[in-house]
């Protein structure tokens, strides 16, 4: 009988595991691993997004918790309908040729993401000639002569916060987060539905 007892134990024990797996908490007030019923249930409205290489997407508004100047977010669920990556974009920063504005959010959510994971691993690079100076930081991002991001990572999560230009004078901050143990389901997903389709 103490032998059932124990084996039953250790059964609710690993599907607790597993459902403690299922729920870890991603940004925005959302779930990992949840389908896009489970995010429409917690009151987000999700549109269809039909330019993603990464699976299912939607645009995603209504947020239970949101980030103060976000404009536009892209949830994506693979070819499994789980919740894998996030992207969040910010309004526009316009009339702002140096970068003086879209920078100085971008360095404030810098601080405040070193303090949730740790340090990260900083690519700041100016292009070349005229994309060396200053007064033309978004331009040198807009031209792809430029690039402005910061590379942080957890042992589930792999995040990247970075500044895009719209224009000459007008950017952006952008911030990706991917649930890890998930995206290696992805690529698998992937390389099958490729696989299927060759």
């Amino acid at each position: 009988m103490k032998l059932y007892q124990l084996i039953v134990c250790i059964f609710f024990l690993g599907a607790a595991c597993i459902n403690a797996h299922a729920q870890e908490e991603a940004p925005l007030g959302l779930l990992w691993d949840n389908s896009s019923s489970d995010v429409r249930a917690r009151g987000v409205e999700l549109t269809e997004y039909s330019g993603s290489e990464f699976g299912k997407s939607f645009v995603g508004n209504k947020f239970e918790k949101a980030i103060a100047d976000q404009d536009r977010v892209l949830l994506t669920f693979g070819f499994n309908d789980k919740l894998w990556r996030i992207v969040i974009q910010s309004r526009e920063f316009s009339n702002d040729p140096f970068g003086s504005a879209v920078t100085s959010r971008y360095n404030e959510l810098v601080s405040v993401l070193s303090e949730k994971y740790g340090k990260p691993m900083q690519y700041h690079r100016l292009g070349e000639s005229i994309y060396s100076e200053q007064r033309y930081f978004l331009s040198g991002i807009e031209g792809g002569k430029s690039r402005w991001f910061s590379n942080f990572e957890t042992p589930n999560m792999k995040i990247q916060l970075g500044i895009a230009a719209d224009s000459s004078s007008t950017g952006r901050w952008h911030l990706i987060y991917e649930y890890k143990p998930l995206k290696k389901g992805f690529d698998e997903s992937k390389r099958s539905h490729e696989k299927g389709s060759l």
